[in-house]
């Protein structure tokens, strides 16, 4: 009787945080999670003792970082390889997953959307490739890739360890802050690049 009276209590706790946590706009489940402390409640982060966050945030106010950071998914169009002192360009299917680091300010949005500006992007890779004949019986690269680009589009350097040579493609990147918002990490103090306008509404937790 008491282990049906423990999972009772565990199930209704379980069950009464899980409404909490979806009374909660998108925006501020964020902001408790990278670290913001809430002025108004003891709701968020314990401590900021690097003082990452201004006291106060705002809607609709643009905000910078010194840096932000995005798990990314690479997407290669065509790459060059150098393999037995020849060049050769090859056609690339490949699986891969990095992490890309960025410049740029953001914006929260009174519709619980953040609005990223990126400026400049860099970060790295490793994927498994598909060349050739684009045949699914065997990895035929496996490289791991440094990457610069000013967009979506990107500049991509690596090293097959596989043909054992060095590469260089042209390529795109899906940044999973652009569909998950929460993966956007804001790295280093967050500092408003303009005093927020008069009209602009305070961010709370309520």
């Amino acid at each position: 009787m008491r282990y049906i009276l423990l999972l009772g209590l565990f199930v209704t706790l379980s069950y009464s945080n899980a409404i909490g946590q979806e009374s909660e706009s998108p925006i501020v489940r964020y902001l408790i999670k990278r670290g913001y402390r809430f002025p108004d409640t003891s709701k968020g982060a314990y401590h900021d003792t690097a003082k990452k966050w201004p006291d106060t945030l705002y809607y609709n106010t643009v905000y910078k970082a010194r840096l932000f950071g995005s798990p990314t998914i690479p997407i290669p169009f065509s790459s060059i390889e150098y393999v037995n002192g020849q060049y050769d360009v090859s056609p690339t299917i490949s699986l891969g997953y990095g992490y890309t680091w960025f410049f740029g300010d953001f914006i929260f949005n009174e519709n619980d959307k953040i609005t990223v500006d990126p400026i400049f992007f860099f970060g790295l890779i490793g994927d498994a490739s598909l060349q050739n004949n684009f045949s699914l019986n065997k990895i035929t690269g496996l490289t791991t890739d440094a990457f610069i680009g000013l967009g979506p589009l990107s500049l991509f350097m690596g090293y097959d360890f596989v043909n054992h040579s060095a590469s260089i493609g042209l390529g795109a990147r899906l940044d999973l802050y652009v569909i998950f918002q929460n993966t956007l990490r804001p790295i280093g103090k967050i500092r408003p690049v303009r005093k927020h306008k008069k009209i602009a509404f305070p961010i709370t937790n309520e």
